[in-house]
């Protein structure tokens, strides 16, 4: 029997074009080009210094794996300035094609139809071992290349010919396409991967959210409910503040302080919890208090219940918190898809190889904004009602008390 192998498209540079483009969150900025214009040099920059760390600290990533994300980046800011400048994506591509080609001393006909990545890879492939012999020149000359680009103002900018504007962004995505080939590494996968990072982090107008983890791998006894509210009681205790969070009239966990000779409000931190329970389905820890570790299932009850995964999201939620204190403003006025990309990256890297490890980085964002959000009422009311709803993906505060509370 014949063994058919599924193709994968081609990736055509428009539609890239056009999908990144829709990501571009300078794009109504006064000075969006000079972002992304220094966007473009520091992911150039990133690039150099990872390879730096590469040969120094013997990186965990393999440097193939370095490369490829940094020059991905690297192809969204240059397009996202193609967009910005009004360059057309056929434009660009055709620029691109058409400096290989003259590299090569090749000849190059204008086409009346879209590149593809594929196509500007195939272009290369011939001339690979000759281009991963120039590996340090074709990085010093992208990165020469950018910064002349980022040393013209972005008014002058603005006052380039739509067709200049192609022929420098073009000659810059030939020299991208030269340093991919010299670590051999094809620009159409990189693309492809880049595309799939803009969906984790960007997810357009209608996200699809994980599957609630505990619906088909436990007993029904064992899920986490849906829908409930809870109560965060703040008292003074002596010269200390402690809160109680309570569930239905019964207390839920031991007092928490700040446990900090400076206060700082972390003992409302379980709000923290609850918000990556309405937003990610997931918290070992809400789990444990609420007496629901699916001990039906004794590998998911030990390995994504237990007690290294209760460790690790407390990790999570001390880590954001000290970074959400430093900056001064616990993440207020941060807008859903502004918060730093690193951050993300690094929680995704702590819960590689649990269950949440399915959870794109914009349900993480919403998970922490949210959770931001109502820790501020807290911490400006001292007490209130948390409504929790995983169907809906949302945390509600409401400021008192629930009716006939004794506390």
């Amino acid at each position: 029997m014949a063994t058919h192998i599924k193709k994968i498209p081609a990736l055509a540079v428009d539609t890239y074009f056009n999908k990144a483009g829709n990501t571009d969150r300078f794009l109504n900025e006064p000075n969006g080009l000079t972002q992304l214009g220094f966007g473009l040099f520091g992911e150039v920059g990133g690039l150099l210094a990872a390879l730096k760390k590469v040969s120094r600290d013997n990186f965990l990533k393999s440097e193939a794996q370095i490369v490829g994300e940094e020059i991905g980046d690297t192809l969204w800011y240059l397009v996202s300035l193609a967009h910005h400048c009004g360059v057309k994506p056929d434009a660009l591509a055709e620029t691109c094609m058409y400096t290989l080609k003259k590299q090569f001393q090749e000849t190059y006909c204008l086409r009346e139809y879209g590149v593809t990545f594929e196509e500007i890879d195939r272009l290369l492939e011939p001339d690979q071992y000759k281009i991963t012999s120039q590996r340090e020149g074709l990085l010093r000359g992208l990165a020469a290349s950018c910064g002349n680009l980022i040393a013209t103002h972005q008014d002058a900018l603005r006052a380039w010919k739509t067709e200049y504007t192609a022929a420098v962004l073009g000659d810059l995505m030939a020299q991208l396409a030269m340093v991919a080939w010299c670590f051999e590494l094809k620009l159409a996968d990189i693309a492809k991967d880049n595309l799939n990072k803009i969906k984790d982090r960007w997810p357009g107008q209608d996200p699809d959210f994980c599957r609630l983890f505990d619906e088909s791998d436990c007993e029904v006894y064992e899920q986490l409910p849906r829908q409930f509210e809870i109560e965060f009681c703040s008292r003074a205790v002596g010269t200390r503040e402690e809160v109680v969070m309570r569930l239905n009239g019964v207390n839920v966990g031991s007092p928490l302080t700040d446990n900090n000779s400076v206060p700082d409000d972390y003992r409302y931190h379980d709000i923290f919890h609850l918000s990556y329970l309405a937003n990610l389905g997931w918290s070992p820890v809400i789990r444990a208090l609420l007496k629901l570790k699916r001990k039906s299932r004794p590998k998911i009850d030990e390995n994504e219940d237990g007690a290294r995964a209760i460790i690790i999201e407390e990790g999570i939620a001390t880590w954001i918190f000290n970074h959400a204190k430093a900056r001064g403003d616990f993440f207020e006025g941060v807008a859903v898809g502004q918060l730093e990309f690193g951050l993300l990256k690094q929680v995704r890297s702590m819960v590689e190889g649990y269950e949440v490890a399915a959870c794109p980085s914009w349900q993480w964002e919403r998970a922490i904004l949210q959770g931001f959000e109502i820790f501020r009422h807290l911490k400006e009311h001292k007490h209130g009602v948390v409504r929790v709803d995983m169907l809906a993906h949302v945390l509600e505060f409401s400021p008192g008390q629930i009716t006939g509370s004794d506390a």
